[in-house]
Protein backbone atom coordinates (compact mmCIF):
# COMPACT_ATOMS: atom_id res chain seq x y z
CA UNK A 1 0.00 0.00 0.00
CA UNK A 2 2.69 2.42 -1.07
CA UNK A 3 0.14 5.09 -1.91
CA UNK A 4 -0.78 5.26 1.78
CA UNK A 5 2.83 5.90 2.77
CA UNK A 6 2.03 8.40 5.52
CA UNK A 7 3.51 7.16 8.83
CA UNK A 8 0.93 5.26 10.87
CA UNK A 9 -0.04 6.99 14.11
CA UNK A 10 -2.44 5.83 16.79
CA UNK A 11 -3.61 6.95 20.24
CA UNK A 12 -1.82 5.26 23.15
CA UNK A 13 -5.09 3.56 24.06
CA UNK A 14 -4.97 1.59 20.77
CA UNK A 15 -1.63 -0.10 21.44
CA UNK A 16 -3.13 -3.61 21.35
CA UNK A 17 -5.59 -2.98 18.52
CA UNK A 18 -5.52 -4.25 14.97
CA UNK A 19 -4.38 -1.22 12.97
CA UNK A 20 -5.76 -1.03 9.44
CA UNK A 21 -4.87 1.78 7.06
CA UNK A 22 -8.08 3.49 5.98
CA UNK A 23 -7.00 6.97 4.86
CA UNK A 24 -3.98 9.11 4.23
CA UNK A 25 -3.82 12.83 4.99
CA UNK A 26 -6.50 15.10 6.41
CA UNK A 27 -9.51 16.57 4.64
CA UNK A 28 -8.91 19.91 6.38
CA UNK A 29 -5.20 20.16 7.13
CA UNK A 30 -5.44 23.86 8.07
CA UNK A 31 -5.01 23.70 11.86
CA UNK A 32 -2.02 25.95 12.48
CA UNK A 33 -0.42 23.73 15.14
CA UNK A 34 -0.71 20.33 13.43
CA UNK A 35 2.21 18.61 11.73
CA UNK A 36 0.79 15.10 11.33
CA UNK A 37 -0.53 15.09 7.76
CA UNK A 38 1.23 18.02 6.13
CA UNK A 39 2.40 17.12 2.66
CA UNK A 40 -0.12 14.30 2.23
CA UNK A 41 -3.26 14.78 0.14
CA UNK A 42 -6.32 13.05 1.52
CA UNK A 43 -6.87 9.58 0.07
CA UNK A 44 -8.92 6.54 1.06
CA UNK A 45 -7.77 2.93 0.80
CA UNK A 46 -9.46 0.88 -1.87
CA UNK A 47 -11.66 -1.91 -0.57
CA UNK A 48 -9.25 -4.41 -2.16
CA UNK A 49 -6.18 -3.02 -0.39
CA UNK A 50 -8.13 -2.62 2.84
CA UNK A 51 -9.05 -6.32 2.79
CA UNK A 52 -5.53 -7.42 1.79
CA UNK A 53 -4.07 -5.72 4.84
CA UNK A 54 -6.63 -7.35 7.14
CA UNK A 55 -5.89 -10.78 5.68
CA UNK A 56 -2.14 -10.26 6.13
CA UNK A 57 -2.55 -9.33 9.81
CA UNK A 58 -5.34 -11.77 10.66
CA UNK A 59 -3.10 -14.55 12.09
CA UNK A 60 -1.65 -12.19 14.68
CA UNK A 61 -4.85 -10.99 16.36
CA UNK A 62 -7.62 -12.71 18.35
CA UNK A 63 -11.13 -13.01 16.97
CA UNK A 64 -12.41 -10.39 19.39
CA UNK A 65 -9.68 -7.83 18.67
CA UNK A 66 -10.43 -4.14 18.87
CA UNK A 67 -9.80 -2.42 15.52
CA UNK A 68 -8.42 1.05 14.87
CA UNK A 69 -8.70 2.54 11.39
CA UNK A 70 -5.66 4.77 10.88
CA UNK A 71 -5.53 8.22 9.33
CA UNK A 72 -6.02 11.79 10.53
CA UNK A 73 -9.79 11.69 10.08
CA UNK A 74 -11.23 8.56 8.43
CA UNK A 75 -14.64 9.50 9.79
CA UNK A 76 -14.75 12.12 7.02
CA UNK A 77 -15.47 9.30 4.58
CA UNK A 78 -19.10 8.91 3.47
CA UNK A 79 -21.17 6.58 5.61
CA UNK A 80 -21.52 4.22 2.66
CA UNK A 81 -17.74 3.83 2.40
CA UNK A 82 -17.38 3.26 6.14
CA UNK A 83 -20.11 0.61 5.95
CA UNK A 84 -18.10 -1.21 3.27
CA UNK A 85 -15.01 -1.19 5.51
CA UNK A 86 -17.05 -2.47 8.44
CA UNK A 87 -18.49 -5.28 6.33
CA UNK A 88 -14.99 -6.44 5.35
CA UNK A 89 -13.87 -6.32 8.97
CA UNK A 90 -16.91 -8.34 10.06
CA UNK A 91 -16.16 -10.89 7.34
CA UNK A 92 -12.67 -11.62 8.70
CA UNK A 93 -13.21 -10.77 12.38
CA UNK A 94 -16.90 -11.55 13.00
CA UNK A 95 -16.42 -11.06 16.73
CA UNK A 96 -14.31 -7.88 16.80
CA UNK A 97 -14.92 -5.97 20.02
CA UNK A 98 -15.16 -2.51 18.51
CA UNK A 99 -13.97 -0.25 15.70
CA UNK A 100 -12.61 3.22 16.38
CA UNK A 101 -11.03 6.05 14.37
CA UNK A 102 -10.21 9.75 14.38
CA UNK A 103 -12.71 12.45 13.48
CA UNK A 104 -12.95 16.19 13.15
CA UNK A 105 -16.04 17.85 14.58
CA UNK A 106 -17.30 18.75 11.10
CA UNK A 107 -16.99 15.10 10.02
CA UNK A 108 -19.71 14.34 12.57
CA UNK A 109 -21.79 17.25 11.28
CA UNK A 110 -21.76 15.74 7.80
CA UNK A 111 -23.43 12.51 9.02
CA UNK A 112 -27.17 12.30 9.59
CA UNK A 113 -28.55 10.99 12.87
CA UNK A 114 -29.69 7.86 11.03
CA UNK A 115 -26.20 7.29 9.61
CA UNK A 116 -24.58 7.66 13.03
CA UNK A 117 -26.99 5.17 14.54
CA UNK A 118 -26.48 2.69 11.70
CA UNK A 119 -22.67 2.94 11.89
CA UNK A 120 -22.88 2.23 15.60
CA UNK A 121 -25.08 -0.81 14.98
CA UNK A 122 -22.43 -2.12 12.57
CA UNK A 123 -19.67 -1.89 15.16
CA UNK A 124 -18.25 1.62 14.83
CA UNK A 125 -18.53 2.36 18.52
CA UNK A 126 -15.76 4.82 19.42
CA UNK A 127 -14.46 8.08 17.95
CA UNK A 128 -11.37 10.13 18.82
CA UNK A 129 -12.45 13.74 18.39
CA UNK A 130 -10.17 16.69 17.67
CA UNK A 131 -11.88 19.03 20.13
CA UNK A 132 -8.57 20.60 21.31
CA UNK A 133 -9.98 23.55 23.32
CA UNK A 134 -13.20 25.10 24.57
CA UNK A 135 -12.15 28.73 24.20
CA UNK A 136 -13.51 30.18 20.94
CA UNK A 137 -10.78 32.81 20.73
CA UNK A 138 -8.14 30.07 20.85
CA UNK A 139 -9.98 27.87 18.35
CA UNK A 140 -10.13 30.82 15.96
CA UNK A 141 -6.46 31.67 16.55
CA UNK A 142 -5.42 28.12 15.61
CA UNK A 143 -7.91 27.96 12.70
CA UNK A 144 -9.63 24.82 14.01
CA UNK A 145 -12.69 25.35 11.85
CA UNK A 146 -15.25 24.85 14.59
CA UNK A 147 -16.49 26.56 17.75
CA UNK A 148 -17.04 25.23 21.27
CA UNK A 149 -20.79 25.29 20.61
CA UNK A 150 -20.23 23.15 17.49
CA UNK A 151 -18.30 20.66 19.64
CA UNK A 152 -21.11 20.38 22.18
CA UNK A 153 -23.78 20.00 19.49
CA UNK A 154 -21.97 17.24 17.62
CA UNK A 155 -20.79 15.29 20.66
CA UNK A 156 -24.36 15.23 21.95
CA UNK A 157 -25.31 13.66 18.61
CA UNK A 158 -22.71 10.94 19.19
CA UNK A 159 -24.19 10.44 22.66
CA UNK A 160 -27.63 9.98 21.13
CA UNK A 161 -26.32 7.46 18.60
CA UNK A 162 -24.54 5.44 21.30
CA UNK A 163 -21.05 6.16 19.96
CA UNK A 164 -18.56 6.79 22.77
CA UNK A 165 -15.68 9.20 22.27
CA UNK A 166 -12.32 10.34 23.50
CA UNK A 167 -11.84 14.12 23.54
CA UNK A 168 -8.45 15.74 22.98
CA UNK A 169 -7.34 18.89 24.79
CA UNK A 170 -4.10 20.76 24.04
CA UNK A 171 -2.76 22.63 27.08
CA UNK A 172 -1.20 25.95 26.11
CA UNK A 173 -2.79 26.08 22.66
CA UNK A 174 -3.75 29.73 23.13
CA UNK A 175 -0.21 30.80 23.95
CA UNK A 176 0.99 33.06 26.72
CA UNK A 177 -1.74 34.53 28.92
CA UNK A 178 -4.61 32.36 27.64
CA UNK A 179 -4.22 29.33 29.91
CA UNK A 180 -6.61 30.07 32.76
CA UNK A 181 -9.43 31.20 30.47
CA UNK A 182 -8.89 28.15 28.25
CA UNK A 183 -8.82 25.70 31.15
CA UNK A 184 -12.10 26.94 32.56
CA UNK A 185 -13.83 27.22 29.16
CA UNK A 186 -12.72 23.74 28.10
CA UNK A 187 -13.95 22.14 31.32
CA UNK A 188 -17.31 23.89 31.00
CA UNK A 189 -17.59 22.64 27.41
CA UNK A 190 -16.88 19.02 28.41
CA UNK A 191 -19.28 19.29 31.36
CA UNK A 192 -22.12 19.60 28.81
CA UNK A 193 -21.32 16.30 27.05
CA UNK A 194 -20.27 12.77 28.01
CA UNK A 195 -16.72 11.93 26.93
CA UNK A 196 -15.59 8.44 27.85
CA UNK A 197 -12.08 9.77 28.20
CA UNK A 198 -10.33 13.15 28.04
CA UNK A 199 -6.67 13.16 27.11
CA UNK A 200 -4.29 16.11 27.14
CA UNK A 201 -1.04 17.02 25.45
CA UNK A 202 1.08 20.13 25.88
CA UNK A 203 1.28 22.58 22.97
CA UNK A 204 4.56 22.07 21.11
CA UNK A 205 5.77 24.16 18.18
CA UNK A 206 6.93 21.55 15.69
CA UNK A 207 9.07 22.74 12.80
CA UNK A 208 7.18 23.16 9.56
CA UNK A 209 3.89 24.17 11.15
CA UNK A 210 2.34 27.60 10.62
CA UNK A 211 2.32 28.32 14.36
CA UNK A 212 6.09 27.73 14.52
CA UNK A 213 6.52 30.35 11.79
CA UNK A 214 4.17 32.69 13.65
CA UNK A 215 6.36 32.34 16.74
CA UNK A 216 9.49 33.21 14.77
CA UNK A 217 7.84 36.48 13.71
CA UNK A 218 6.48 37.30 17.16
CA UNK A 219 2.89 36.58 16.15
CA UNK A 220 2.54 33.79 18.72
CA UNK A 221 4.18 33.61 22.15
CA UNK A 222 4.38 30.12 23.60
CA UNK A 223 2.94 29.50 27.06
CA UNK A 224 5.49 28.52 29.68
CA UNK A 225 5.36 25.13 31.37
CA UNK A 226 4.08 26.87 34.50
CA UNK A 227 1.21 28.33 32.52
CA UNK A 228 0.39 24.92 31.04
CA UNK A 229 0.31 23.38 34.52
CA UNK A 230 -1.86 26.23 35.84
CA UNK A 231 -4.20 25.65 32.89
CA UNK A 232 -4.43 21.97 33.77
CA UNK A 233 -5.09 22.88 37.40
CA UNK A 234 -8.07 25.16 36.68
CA UNK A 235 -9.34 22.68 34.10
CA UNK A 236 -9.44 19.80 36.58
CA UNK A 237 -10.94 21.99 39.31
CA UNK A 238 -13.77 23.03 36.97
CA UNK A 239 -14.35 19.61 35.38
CA UNK A 240 -17.40 17.88 36.90
CA UNK A 241 -18.50 15.41 34.20
CA UNK A 242 -18.26 11.70 34.96
CA UNK A 243 -15.30 10.78 32.75
CA UNK A 244 -11.77 9.41 32.86
CA UNK A 245 -8.81 11.77 32.59
CA UNK A 246 -5.68 10.41 30.92
CA UNK A 247 -2.82 12.90 30.87
CA UNK A 248 0.01 10.41 30.54
CA UNK A 249 1.85 11.69 27.47
CA UNK A 250 5.40 12.72 26.67
CA UNK A 251 4.22 16.23 25.72
CA UNK A 252 2.70 16.88 29.16
CA UNK A 253 4.79 18.48 31.93
CA UNK A 254 2.85 16.46 34.54
CA UNK A 255 1.32 13.02 33.99
CA UNK A 256 -1.82 11.82 35.76
CA UNK A 257 -4.50 9.24 35.07
CA UNK A 258 -7.69 8.94 37.15
CA UNK A 259 -11.47 8.69 37.10
CA UNK A 260 -12.93 12.15 37.58
CA UNK A 261 -15.53 10.66 39.91
CA UNK A 262 -12.82 9.40 42.26
CA UNK A 263 -12.83 12.42 44.56
CA UNK A 264 -9.98 11.18 46.76
CA UNK A 265 -7.68 10.58 43.81
CA UNK A 266 -8.61 13.88 42.21
CA UNK A 267 -7.90 15.74 45.45
CA UNK A 268 -4.52 14.02 45.59
CA UNK A 269 -3.73 15.07 42.02
CA UNK A 270 -4.74 18.69 42.66
CA UNK A 271 -2.62 18.74 45.81
CA UNK A 272 0.34 17.41 43.85
CA UNK A 273 -0.12 20.08 41.16
CA UNK A 274 -0.31 22.77 43.83
CA UNK A 275 2.85 21.44 45.49
CA UNK A 276 4.69 21.36 42.16
CA UNK A 277 3.74 24.95 41.33
CA UNK A 278 4.62 26.15 44.82
CA UNK A 279 7.99 24.46 45.20
CA UNK A 280 9.41 24.45 41.64
CA UNK A 281 11.13 27.35 39.92
CA UNK A 282 10.20 28.34 36.37
CA UNK A 283 13.54 26.94 35.19
CA UNK A 284 12.85 23.59 36.85
CA UNK A 285 9.39 23.41 35.29
CA UNK A 286 10.79 24.16 31.84
CA UNK A 287 13.02 21.10 32.12
CA UNK A 288 10.03 18.78 32.56
CA UNK A 289 9.52 18.61 28.79
CA UNK A 290 12.37 19.09 26.30
CA UNK A 291 10.23 20.81 23.68
CA UNK A 292 13.17 22.57 22.01
CA UNK A 293 14.71 19.21 21.14
CA UNK A 294 11.55 17.78 19.58
CA UNK A 295 11.09 17.59 15.84
CA UNK A 296 8.28 16.48 13.60
CA UNK A 297 8.21 12.82 12.58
Amino acid sequence: MKYLEEPIMRPPQEAASLLVRATRGCTYNDCLFCYVSRGFAFMAASLEHFEQEIIAKKPFFPENTPVYLTGSNPFALPAAKLKEYLAVLRKHFPHFSRVSMQSRIDDITAKSDEELTELYSLGLSHIYTGTENGNDAVLKLMNKGHSAADTVEQLLRLDAAGISYTAFYILGMGGKGMGLASGEATARMFNQVHPKLITTTGMTLFEGTPVAEMAKHGEFVEASEREKIEELQIFLKTLTVDTFYDGVHYLNPLNYRFANGDTAKKAQVLADIDETLRTSSDAELELMVSRRQMVSL
